[in-house]
């Protein structure tokens, strides 16, 4: 049973190299959230065209700017329609949030308190979480049934 999060879209900008990677979780998430879930291959110089009409009013992304970025809220999830999350690396993170100035349109939230439980590579920040472990929290804000059934899935392909 697919159940939208308060009509929400997340929008995944995936990096090309994430994309070859078998450990990349991305590919849960849109496994189980299906068209909910879009994948964008990130682009430097032809940013698509989709994220480009997003409108920043309803329209958030979730990537730590500096620590001064707020958290998101679960009463803040009744106006976002779209989640935009930077699927990658964190260096591969930060050089696409670098060379995208649109990106920088849109209200930013940061997750705090979480600790990542993800194996399958070296996480380099302490406290960063992986693509499916975002979108579980958020899911888990927002009170939809799929978180259950994304972190199911993310704890088996953890395994």
């Amino acid at each position: 049973m697919r159940v939208k999060i308060s009509n929400m879209n997340i929008w995944l900008l995936t990096h090309s190299e994430e994309r070859k990677k078998k450990t990349g979780t991305g590919k849960l998430v849109q496994e189980v959230l299906m068209a909910q879930c879009r994948m964008i291959e990130w682009a430097r110089k032809n940013p698509h065209p989709e994220l480009l009409a997003l409108n920043p009013n309803t329209t958030a992304i979730v990537y730590l700017v500096d620590q001064d970025s707020p958290t998101l809220e679960s009463d803040t999830f009744s106006s976002i329609q779209n989640i935009i999350i930077l699927d990658g690396t964190w260096q591969q993170a930060r050089k696409m949030y670098n060379q995208s100035p649109y990106l920088k349109n849109f209200p930013h939230y940061e997750i705090q308190g979480e600790k990542s439980i993800y194996t399958k590579r070296k996480n380099q920040k302490e406290a960063g979480l992986c693509t499916a472990e975002v979108v579980i929290h958020l899911l888990n804000k927002a009170k939809s049934p799929q978180a259950a059934a994304l972190k199911e899935r993310f704890l088996e392909f953890n395994q």
